[in-house]
């Protein structure tokens, strides 16, 4: 419950504030403010380094062993803020020499923030604990304040700069409170850290990063993409406001996905066909939300268009489009996290989406060189659909 709490409001509430940031800042500003965004979303992946999973893992085996927990607690700790200062300058090199960001310098440094604040993000370690209590209510408070701070603050294209001060403050005295309650609540000692456990957690967090990092080449690289071939700012906010209303439908979906796959993978602990069983009858329900939402939009792009922005509408036709992605995607979640990950295939599945990966990479700097925002948007789609066919291709192959 407390995970599900804590993946609302760090996915869905953000993301509902998004038509009102359409509607107050414009196209233009908007399309900045989302290449800002989807920029330093891309830079998390690196201070994660997958020890969301991996630290989250050794946490719980070695929970009752207070000297490995204090341990694990300062070295990955240390290693994600080392991560994050490298990041954060390469953000700032990234930023001055973009030609997007000029006249926005500040704007874009205003970021820099949100860069620390999710190093020193505890979630890991909380979650390990099976303590996600205080985490979950101090991320939750602080996320939801900060966005009726938005609301209310940003009246104008000129208050832009407030939204990432307001996000950068959020991240880090989230980060900064619940370290001070692992350390005076849990009592976590900070310990004198190892070269041999730096190296150790490194390579425990490889694979999960591997696995992370092309998901996220994709998922959260489409406006960046765009914006090395697109120069109309007005394009690029058009379709991050396409995108986003997509990525709003995968954020619902997250929370349920993550809720039902303990009940899947403790159905193929009893058998096979259990677990297959489970995953059908608890995938049917989302895929069978996501067709309802592709006819929605079949129906009423138009009018969703016209509610953000009526300078949308000319974009409806490619949100039906796009809109066909989100059954793929939720397809492939099923198929990889939870079929093959149930089957202890997870290896297969962590293979064929680095293919999926370098296939749509190529896809999209195509399509967007050649056909713009249109390129980008059919070549994600065109990933995903040959992610599918390769999943499926590969497990009627092993006949699994």
């Amino acid at each position: 419950m407390y995970l599900f709490t804590n993946q609302f409001f760090n996915l869905i509430i953000p993301l509902l504030v998004f038509p009102f940031l359409v509607k107050t800042l414009g196209l233009a500003c908007f399309g900045l403010y989302s290449l800002a965004y989807a920029s330093v979303i891309f830079c998390f992946m690196f201070s994660d380094y997958g020890f969301n999973f991996s630290g989250s893992k050794y946490i719980a085996i070695n929970r009752d062993d207070i000297e490995k927990r204090d341990e694990a607690f300062s070295t990955i700790l240390s290693i994600k803020i080392g991560i994050a200062t490298l990041t954060a300058a390469a953000w700032i090199v990234y930023i001055v020499l973009n030609p997007k960001f000029n006249g926005f310098t500040l704007f874009g440094l205003l970021f820099i923030g949100m860069i620390f604040g999710n190093a020193i993000n505890l979630q890991w370690f909380f979650q390990g604990l099976e303590k996600l209590g205080w985490f979950s209510t101090v991320n939750s408070s602080i996320k939801l304040v900060s966005n009726i701070l938005i609301l209310l603050l940003v009246k104008s294209p000129k208050d832009m700069y407030i939204i990432p001060l307001v996000y950068s403050i959020s991240f880090l005295l989230s980060g900064i409170i619940t370290i001070l309650i692992a350390i005076y609540s849990v009592k976590v000692k900070i310990k004198f850290f190892s070269f041999h456990n730096y190296v150790e957690f490194f390579k425990e967090g490889l694979d999960y990063f591997i696995t992370i990092s092309t998901t996220s080449l994709v998922f959260n690289g489409t406006i960046i993409i765009l914006s090395f071939f697109e120069k109309d700012i007005l394009i690029i906010g058009a379709f991050s406001a396409i995108d986003r209303v997509l990525k709003i439908l995968v954020s619902v979906y997250v929370p349920y996905s993550t809720a039902i796959y303990p009940r899947n993978m403790a159905n193929f602990q009893i058998s096979p066909e259990k677990g297959k069983q489970s995953v059908f009858k608890y995938g049917s329900i989302a895929l069978i939300f996501s067709i309802g939402c592709i006819v929605f939009f079949q129906l009423f792009s138009v009018t969703a268009m016209n509610f953000l922005n009526p300078k949308l509408v000319s974009y409806a036709f490619w949100l039906q489009v796009f809109s066909a992605w989100f059954f793929f995607i939720i397809l492939n979640n099923l198929i990889g996290y939870h079929y093959l990950n149930g089957l202890n295939r997870s290896a297969l599945f962590r293979n064929t989406n680095i293919i999926y990966t370098f296939i749509t990479l190529i896809l999209m700097v195509v399509g967007c060189a050649f056909y713009s925002f249109k390129g980008c948007i059919l070549a994600v789609l065109s990933g995903e659909i040959i992610l599918t066919l390769l999943l499926v291709f590969k497990i009627k192959k092993k006949a699994l």
